[in-house]
């Protein structure tokens, strides 16, 4: 495809400023992130308002410009990819606090922020968004909102969908909807911004986010576990969730292939020392707010409990800040797995927790009976069921991928699972969400955005 007629870079450049385009090897001043393709554009917008951002999509409708929104690149599904003859619309410039309301617990940010940034503002008021991710300095909230983020909090505090009271979108046609309630009761016909939630940014462009916002918890106890199988990490999970000694902030859980794969690649195997047994699976247990204000207590009696339950193996409690890092670094630096074996398959499911042993076994099996030397490395957010999974043999295999995608979902649906949890579906699931999603509900998905985009110019080709 041809690049962007120089006349309509020149009317875009009257709507943003100099400071505001980036054309021509934009790759030497911008980074493009997860995806190498997402500055394919080769012309990328970088509004300071609103305003700007509807006078954009207003201007490329009007020229029938296909639009990209970006926010912090660090998607996993391809939904950021642009090509020539595109515009990349990217929020970055947008990363202003509008309001704090400490006493309702509300916050209206602009979508350019990110989510570290909004946490930092916010914590003085002892609020928390409710959200974390290993991205959490780099995604956006405009991003977040756009993909449905979810992470490692959300079994108790949930996705990004039920942490946002209102939004203001630019639409297709450049009209703005304004919706940014600040109230969680607001019954007025159809919710749009659930639409727009979650909708990759194929029906608009996020502009201001209004948050509902959560207490902040107090100091933090963590505990690296080992257990003999999922399903003894399920109980731990459910031991910890309903205890009324303390608060459980997180509960991840990693196979050891993972595991031990990852502390490796960071001179941290020693850590894994204290468990002797390689197929046993590991399990970082967080917790805060017992009577002394630390969870130390909390976390050390559960634990007894626990072990006296048979449900852990062994246990390593953190002894300070750092050693809490190190822990939480071997969960969160997934990407040493792709360092070390890279051209490997991702994905992102939802499993029920009765079903989550089962599956992980039949996975295993189905992976092992494919040859060709793959290798199965798990782990994921085990409160809510959302495991990542890379599936690799360090070499590009392309020809496999149909027989790999047909052992990872293979019985999901039938259990009441996901083959999307958290990353949505972009270019990556498109061909999933047809294979394994309903039939029904992509018929609903195809009118509401012939309705809302008729034109297909905002990010078309994503999702469907």
């Amino acid at each position: 495809m041809a690049g962007l007629d120089p006349r309509h870079l020149a009317d875009l450049e009257a709507i943003v400023g100099a400071r505001g385009l980036r054309h021509g090897n934009v790759t030497e001043t911008l980074e493009p992130g997860i995806h190498p393709a997402n500055l394919d554009a080769d012309v990328v917008l970088l509004p300071a308002s609103s305003g700007e951002v509807a006078a954009i999509v207003g201007y490329c409708a009007q020229h029938q410009i296909p639009i990209v929104p970006h926010g912090g690149r660090t998607g996993l599904a391809g939904g950021a990819v642009s090509s020539p003859g595109q515009v990349v619309v990217e929020t970055t410039r947008m990363s202003d606090i509008v309001e704090i309301d400490p006493h309702a617990g509300t916050a209206v940010v602009e979508a350019g922020m990110t989510l570290g940034a909004i946490d930092e503002a916010i914590a003085a008021h002892g609020l928390s968004v409710g959200i974390d991710l290993a991205a959490r300095d780099s995604a956006t909230i405009g991003g977040m909102v756009s993909t449905n983020a979810g992470g490692i909090e959300a079994f108790r505090n949930g996705v990004t969908r039920q942490r946002v009271l209102g939004l203001e979108v630019v639409l297709p046609d450049g009209r703005v909807l304004d919706d940014l309630k600040l109230v969680s009761k607001a019954n007025e016909g159809y919710d749009i911004k659930q639409l727009v939630i979650g909708g990759e940014g194929t029906l608009g462009i996020v502009t201001k986010v209004a948050l509902s916002l959560v207490p902040r918890p107090g100091a933090k106890a963590t505990a690296l576990v080992s257990v003999g199988n999922a399903a003894d990490a399920v109980r731990l999970f459910c031991r910890f969730r309903h205890h009324p000694g303390g608060l459980l902030l997180a509960s991840e859980i990693m196979w050891s292939g993972y595991a031990r794969a990852v502390a490796e690649a960071n001179d941290l195997s020693g850590l894994l020392s204290f468990e002797s047994d390689p197929a046993a699976l590991f399990d970082i247990i967080d917790v805060a707010d017992d009577e002394t204000g630390s969870g130390q207590a909390f976390l050390e009696e559960v634990l007894g409990e626990a072990a006296e339950a048979g449900e852990i193996r062994d246990a390593l409690i953190a002894k300070n800040d750092q050693e809490r890092d190190r822990i939480w670094l071997i969960r969160e630096d997934s990407w040493a797995i792709d360092r070390a074996k890279p051209d490997g398959f991702w994905y992102d499911v939802s499993v029920p927790h009765h079903a989550l042993d089962r599956y992980a076994a039949d996975v295993f099996a189905r992976i092992a009976a494919l040859g060709a030397g793959f290798e199965v490395f798990m782990m994921g957010h085990l409160g809510d069921g959302n495991m990542h999974l890379t599936i690799t043999a360090g070499k590009p295999l392309p020809d496999h991928y149909d027989a790999v995608c047909d052992a990872v979902y293979e019985g999901l649906a039938a259990i009441g699972g996901s083959f999307s949890a958290e990353h949505g579906i972009g270019l990556e699931k498109r061909a999933a969400l047809v294979d394994h999603g309903s039939t029904v509900k992509l018929d609903m998905m195809r009118a509401v955005k012939a309705a809302l985009d008729p034109q297909n110019i905002m990010n078309p080709g994503k999702i469907i």
